[in-house]
């Protein structure tokens, strides 16, 4: 099954040091239960990939979530949680301003030192591909329909069978009112709550 993709929202849900956004980030790479983790990553980066865990079943348990997922076409239903993340992020990279008081660019260019510092720590398919996906603009791209669609393309290569995400655009471009309304509900719903969660614990 696709996992979730919304990395600008993971990012900006974190906590504001390089570890942590590593870690937030890596909760679509990394398997395994925290304390196998440790020996992998430093605790630091543990705790943000434990967040990110936390964030995630927040997110898919969430009513908003169920009323969007209405939303995707039925022959791309089953991949619908991941293309309501990516659409997420469209309209949060869009509406930035409502939800941080740094400019996107700041943040952006934050993050990818972020990953630049822990380079070594990294997945290959995203180590591998850090610069190249910095000179893409990969976090600012969602914003426009263009650029959103073309990260539906990306993800449907990934396999064969993810080949219907593709399309996905067409469900942003049917419903974009129903979208924007469930994130505007949601978004800040989970910045209440991870606000509420408290500092991320290194395990």
């Amino acid at each position: 099954m696709l996992g979730g993709l919304n990395y600008l929202a993971h990012l900006l849900l974190a906590e504001a040091t390089p570890a942590s956004r590593v870690g937030n980030l890596l909760g679509d790479f990394a398997t395994g239960r925290p304390e196998s983790l440790v020996e992998r990553f430093p605790p630091a980066v543990v705790a943000g990939i434990v967040r990110h865990r936390a964030i995630d079943r927040y997110t898919d348990s969430h009513p908003v979530m169920a009323r969007l997922r209405e939303c995707v076409a039925p022959s791309r239903r089953r991949f619908a949680g991941a293309i309501v993340d990516l659409i997420y992020d469209h309209f949060l990279t869009r509406h930035w301003a409502d939800y941080s008081p740094q400019p996107l660019v700041e943040f952006v260019g934050e993050c990818n030192e972020a990953l630049r510092q822990y380079r070594a720590i990294l997945p290959p398919e995203l180590g591998g591909t850090l610069e190249e996906r910095i000179a893409d603009r990969w976090l600012e791209g969602y914003g426009t329909e263009a650029g959103l669609a073309n990260v539906f393309r990306r993800v449907a290569l990934r396999r064969a069978s993810f080949a219907p995400v593709r399309g996905a655009i067409e469900d942003l471009q049917g419903h974009r009112v129903e979208f924007e309304a469930g994130f505007r509900e949601f978004f800040p719903e989970l910045q209440a709550w991870v606000k509420a969660c408290g500092p991320e614990n290194s395990p």
